[in-house]
C-alpha cells in the first residue's frame, strides 16, 4: 500500500511538471515586436502567442530587417533575446550583425499610414469595417489576408516602451503564476521534509537533543498550543467555532496563508497606454484573475492529497490523519479564495469590456461558474459547526460537492490547455480510493458481535483475516451493513482481543449519529447482544514514537483507552528489563470498568504500573454491569438471591472488584496533570514520554503541562497526541 500511495507522487508530479507552460524571453519579445509592427503595417503573418512565423522572420528580408530592428532599437540591442533569436534561426549572432547592417543601410523604409477607419468597429471578423461583413458591427465574416510589406519597415520605437511593457506585463504574468504556484507546492515540499527528518530522528535517536537550546525549541515552538492551552479543544466566538493547531502548525499554515496572499498581487501593475487593455479596469481584473487562476491549480492537487487516508505523508513525516486533515483545510481555504477571486476578478474584466455576455455564453466558462461556486458552497459548508452537527450529512454533502467541484475544473480547464493538473488530481483520488477499496476486499465481510455495557459503551468483536496486521494504537473505518446506514464508515480505535489473536476488538462510546442508532438497536436484543455483518477498512495510523523513551507515561480518558492500551501492551510485551511503563485511566463512573475489565486483567503479568482514577464515585448507578464481566460472574450471581437490590451490594463489590485488580491502584477524585507531570519529570533518570488519548481538554491540560515543566530535567521529556480530531 505505501508503495502504492508513493505512486501517486510520481504521478502528480509528472502531470504538473508537463502542465506547466512559459513564455521565454524570445517569446515575449517577438510577441511585442510583432503587435508594434503590425499596429503599422504587418511584414509576415500575424501568428499570436508562441506561434509567430518563424521561417519569415528568419528568411525574409522584411521580416528579417524589421524584427532584427525591434530587437535592436525597441529592446536596447539585448544580447539574450538575439542569441535565442539567431539560434531559432539557426544562424550564429554574428551572422545576425552581418544581415542586418546590409538590410538597415539599403531598404528600410517609413510605413505609409493606415487609411482612417469608415466602419463602426466590428466583431471577430476583422476592425473597422475589415474582415467581410465586420463593418457596421453588422458580421464576422471571413477575415481578409493582411497586406504585407514588401520592404523592411523603418518604424519610431520611442512609441514602443506601452508594447514593450504590456506584453510583458501580461504574458510574464503567466510565468508568475506557474512559478508562484510551484513555489506553494515546494513550500509544502519542505514543510514535508523538515517534518521527515524530525520523524526519523525521533524514531532512530529518542534520547537525544536534550540540551538546553533544544528543549527551548521544543517547548516553544513544536509542542505548546498556539495560545495558551487549548489544542485539542475549540474556540468558539458565538456561533463561529474552530480548532487552533500548535505553535508550529500554525506557523506553518500562517506563513502559507501569507505567501498565497502575497504571490497573488505581487508583481502586478497598470500599463499606461496599454495596447492590450486600453481599460484600466479589463487590464487589471485580467492579471489578478490569470495569476489566481493558475496559482490555484498547482493547490487542488494538493487538497486532495492531504485528504487521502492513503496519503504517503503520513508514513514519511508520522502525522496523524488529523494533522493532514487539518493541512487540507487550509489548502482548500485559500485554494476556494484564489478561486473566487479568480471568477470576479475575471467577471469584472469583461463587464468592463464590455464582452460578459458573450463570455459567458462559452461551455468552458459555465463549467468555470458550477466550479467557482461549488468552491465557496464548500468552504462554508465545511465549517466546524456544520462537520459536528451531523457529521455523516457533512461528509455527503462534501464529497458530492467535490465530485461537482472536480468536474467543473475538469472542463473549464481542458479547455484552455491546463488539464494535466485536473488528471494529477483525479489520479490522486482515484489511487486512494483505490487502495480503500483493496482494504475493504483485502478484510472482507464479516460477522460481529456488538454487546452494549455499562448503558455507555458499544463493544465489537470482529474475527479478523490472518493476514490483517493489527497496528497498535491504530483505528479503522467500521461500516454497519444495514440498510439505513450501509453507505457510512465510522473511525474507531482497536486493540486485540484477551482470549484469541484472530478478532478485533473495539469500544465505542455512545453518542450521537450512528452509534444512538445501534444503542437503541441493542436496548431491544435479549442480552443486549446482536451479530451484524461489517466490513472494516484499515489498519491506518502508527504507535507513537513515545515506545522509544527510556520511560514511558500512558493517559487515557473514557473511550480513548482501547488505542493507548494496545499501545501499552505491546511496548511492555517487547520492553527490555530498564524501561520503565504507567499506565493512567480516567473514568468518570465505577461502571465503566466492567467494559474493560478483562483487558486490564491482561496487565497483572506484564510490568505495567497502572492506575485508574474514577472522579465521580459517589455514582453507582450502574456499578452492577461489573458484575456481569469477568471470571467472578457465575460465583457472584450465585451468591445473590435474585431479588437482592443493586444497591445493597455496591460495597462487595467494589471488594471484589479491587481483589480481582490487586495489580490496578484506584483513586478516587479527578487527577492534577500538571502534579503527574511534575512528579515523573523529577523522577526521570533518562528519556521520558507522556502518550495521551482522550478528552480533549484533558489532552490540552497535559500537553500545557507537560511543556511548564520541560526544564525541569536534563532529560528529554517529549508529548504525543493519539487524539483524532475530525471534526
Amino acid at each position: 500500500m505505501k508503495v502504492c500511495a508513493l505512486l501517486s507522487l510520481f504521478i502528480t508530479s509528472a502531470a504538473l511538471v508537463s502542465a506547466v507552460k512559459s513564455y521565454s524571453e524570445l517569446n515575449l519579445a517577438l510577441m511585442a515586436c510583432e503587435g508594434f509592427i503590425s499596429a503599422n503595417m504587418a511584414v509576415c503573418v500575424a501568428g499570436g502567442k508562441t506561434n509567430q512565423d518563424m521561417d519569415c522572420y528568419c528568411n525574409t528580408d522584411p521580416g528579417f530587417g524589421t524584427m532584427a530592428d525591434c530587437f535592436i532599437k525597441g529592446y536596447n540591442n539585448d544580447s539574450s533575446i538575439i542569441k535565442s533569436f539567431s539560434q531559432q534561426c539557426n544562424s550564429t549572432v554574428g551572422e545576425f550583425y552581418s544581415k542586418y547592417d546590409k538590410i538597415h543601410f539599403t531598404e528600410f523604409e517609413m510605413p505609409a499610414p493606415k487609411p482612417a477607419a469608415t466602419g463602426a468597429k466590428g466583431g471577430k471578423g476583422g476592425k473597422a469595417g475589415g474582415g467581410g461583413g465586420g463593418g457596421g458591427g453588422g458580421g464576422k465574416g471571413q477575415q481578409a489576408a493582411p497586406e504585407l510589406s514588401k520592404v523592411p519597415l523603418a518604424l519610431e520605437y520611442t512609441k514602443f516602451v506601452p508594447y514593450r511593457e504590456a506584453y510583458q506585463m501580461t504574458y510574464n504574468n503567466y510565468n508568475l503564476g506557474f512559478k508562484y504556484g510551484a513555489g506553494l507546492c515546494g513550500y509544502w515540499g519542505i514543510v514535508v521534509v523538515i517534518a521527515t527528518i524530525s520523524n526519523l530522528f525521533s524514531k532512530l535517536f529518542p534520547g537525544a537533543l536534550s540540551g538546553y537550546l533544544p528543549t527551548v525549541y521544543r517547548k516553544n515552538v513544536t509542542l505548546p498550543a498556539t495560545f495558551q492551552k487549548k489544542k485539542a479543544s475549540s474556540y468558539s466566538y458565538g456561533p463561529v467555532a474552530g480548532l487552533i493547531p500548535s505553535r508550529l502548525e500554525s506557523f506553518y499554515v500562517f506563513l502559507f496563508v501569507f505567501l498565497t496572499a502575497l504571490l497573488a498581487g505581487i508583481n502586478i501593475k497598470h500599463i499606461e497606454n496599454n495596447p492590450l487593455n486600453p481599460i484600466r479596469q479589463v487590464e487589471m481584473g485580467h492579471l489578478v484573475a490569470d495569476r489566481c487562476g493558475i496559482m490555484t491549480c498547482f493547490l487542488i492537487p494538493l487538497l486532495f492529497l492531504f485528504a487521502g487516508r492513503n496519503n504517503f505523508l503520513q508514513w514519511l513525516t508520522g502525522w496523524s490523519f488529523s494533522t493532514c486533515l487539518m493541512y487540507h483545510r487550509w489548502i482548500s481555504r485559500c485554494a476556494a479564495t484564489l478561486i473566487m477571486v479568480h471568477g470576479i476578478s475575471f467577471s469584472a474584466s469583461d463587464i468592463a469590456a464590455g464582452r460578459y455576455a458573450t463570455r459567458m455564453a462559452q461551455e468552458f466558462m459555465a463549467w468555470g461558474v458550477v466550479a467557482c461556486i461549488l468552491a465557496g458552497f464548500t468552504l462554508v459548508q465545511s465549517l466546524l459547526y456544520f462537520r459536528r452537527k451531523c457529521y455523516e450529512v457533512f461528509l455527503i454533502i462534501h464529497i458530492v460537492f467535490a465530485v461537482f467541484f472536480t468536474v467543473g475544473a475538469w472542463f473549464h480547464l481542458s479547455d484552455q490547455g491546463y488539464g494535466e493538473f485536473m488528471y494529477a488530481t483525479v489520479a490522486v483520488w482515484a489511487l486512494d480510493r483505490f487502495i480503500r477499496l483493496a482494504r475493504l476486499a483485502s478484510f472482507g465481510v464479516q460477522k460481529a458481535e456488538i454487546t452494549l455495557l455499562a448503558d455507555e459503551t458499544l463493544k465489537i468483536i470482529v474475527p479478523k483475516p490472518n493476514h490483517w496486521k493489527t497496528i497498535p494504537g491504530g483505528h479503522a473505518f467500521v461500516t454497519f451493513l444495514r440498510p439505513t446506514c450501509f453507505w457510512q464508515q465510522h473511525p474507531f480505535t482497536f486493540t486485540t482481543s484477551h482470549d484469541s489473536e484472530g478478532k478485533i476488538v473495539f469500544y465505542v462510546k455512545v453518542k450521537n449519529g450512528i452509534t444512538q442508532k445501534m444503542y437503541k438497536h441493542l436496548r431491544k436484543c435479549p442480552g443486549l447482544t446482536t451479530t451484524m455483518n461489517v466490513i472494516i477498512e484499515g489498519p491506518y495510523g502508527n504507535p507513537s514514537n513515545g515506545r522509544r523513551a527510556k520511560d514511558i507515561v500512558y493517559i487515557a480518558g473514557g473511550n480513548g483507552i482501547p488505542g493507548i492500551y494496545s499501545e501499552c501492551l505491546d511496548v511492555a510485551t517487547k520492553s527490555n528489563s530498564s524501561q520503565s511503563i504507567k499506565l493512567i485511566w480516567v473514568i468518570r463512573h465505577w461502571k465503566s470498568l466492567s467494559w474493560f475489565i478483562d483487558e486490564l486483567k491482561k496487565l497483572e503479568s506484564t510490568k505495567v504500573q497502572t492506575t485508574i482514577y474514577v472522579t465521580r464515585p459517589d455514582i453507582t448507578e450502574g456499578v452492577e454491569h461489573i458484575l456481569k464481566c469477568g471470571s467472578e460472574k457465575e460465583k457472584i450471581e450465585g451468591e445473590k438471591s435474585s431479588d437482592v437490590s443493586v444497591v445493597s451490594y455496591p460495597a462487595s463489590t467494589m471488594s471484589t472488584l479491587k481483589q480481582e485488580l490487586s495489580h490496578v491502584t484506584f483513586i478516587e477524585g479527578r487527577p492534577s496533570m500538571d502534579s503527574h507531570v511534575a512528579e515523573e519529570v523529577k523522577q526521570a533518570n533518562g528519556s521520558l514520554a507522556f502518550v495521551t488519548c482522550g478528552h480533549p481538554v484533558m489532552v490540552d491540560d497535559l500537553r500545557y503541562a507537560v511543556t511548564q515543566h520541560m526544564n525541569d530535567t536534563t532529560q528529554r521529556v517529549d508529548f504525543y497526541e493519539q487524539l483524532q480530531t475530525w471534526a
